[in-house]
């Protein structure tokens, strides 16, 4: 017999994708999170990232960082984005550093 939380399909559960995309050819180290479950880290992502995640009712912030792990090449970018009801609700881009490094700042979302 199924939990509430094994039920995405509840009438208050929140869809949200996570997708980061561009022409950054390194690594990133995604952190993303919520407030009742704290941190998922992945390594080593190369792009595009997507995520598509079901939150319950009980979850009422997320956010999304990432960084390189294995730099890229200085000028590439990526951005990142929040989706929500399939709406993009945050967004943040960054260039790749002289030296291939590359910081996507945590973005957040409150429901």
């Amino acid at each position: 017999d199924l939990k509430d939380n094994d039920n995405p399909g509840g009438t208050n559960s929140k869809v949200v994708k996570y997708e980061i995309t561009g022409n950054f050819t390194g690594k990133l180290t995604v952190v993303y999170n919520d407030n009742v479950n704290g941190n998922t880290v992945v390594n080593n992502v190369a792009l595009p990232f997507l995520k598509d995640t079901t939150y319950t009712a009980n979850i009422t912030g997320i956010g999304i960082g990432a960084q390189a792990s294995i730099p890229g090449v200085a000028g590439q970018t990526a951005t990142m984005k929040i989706y929500s009801g399939g709406t993009v609700v945050k967004t943040v881009s960054a260039t790749a550093g002289s030296l291939g490094e590359l910081v996507l700042p945590t973005i957040a979302h409150t429901f």
